[in-house]
């Protein structure tokens, strides 16, 4: 039946004035509907692919990082030991047409607190797989545990 009724809601018929082409409110709703929550899951596996891309960081790390960094620049204390300064040279030869001097100085403190952001990211990836990959404990004999297990646990 309900074959029946999808089959009905798309009609058309060839006359010699040419084709007529009817289509349900329904089904087009439907459609509708199909896209728009086939374009809400995509978005979804969008943000769980960036979201265990980065897993030992999160967004509001980045967050709270460029904050304190813009914070920083802002009042005029450099957390970054002249990296931001740096960066900021390097932009004023490419693109210091496009932007002002204040723009180009909160480009590069962003640019740099995503950086610190991504080595962050690195070396907690890094902790974990040298914590992890650690098996010293099961050769040791019952009831000793060595100084490096204990530092390891």
């Amino acid at each position: 039946m309900a074959e029946a009724h999808q089959a009905v809601a798309f009609q058309f018929t060839v006359t010699p004035e040419g084709v007529d082409f009817r289509l349900s409110q329904e089904a087009l709703k439907q459609i509708y509907l199909s896209g728009l929550h086939s374009w809400k899951k995509r978005f979804i596996r969008l943000k769980n692919s960036f979201l265990t891309g980065v897993y030992p960081g999160s967004p509001s790390g980045w967050l709270a990082i460029t904050a304190v960094t813009m914070g920083s620049t802002w009042v005029h204390v450099d957390l970054s030991r002249g990296a931001i300064s740096r960066i900021q040279r390097h932009l004023l030869t490419s693109c210091s047409c496009y932007f002002s001097l204040r723009q180009q100085t909160l480009l590069s403190a962003l640019l740099f607190s995503t950086g610190v952001w991504i080595l962050g990211i690195w070396l907690r990836r890094q902790m974990l797989k040298l914590l992890l990959s650690y098996h010293g404990w099961m050769f040791e004999p019952h009831g000793k545990t060595s100084f490096s297990t204990k530092a390891w646990v």
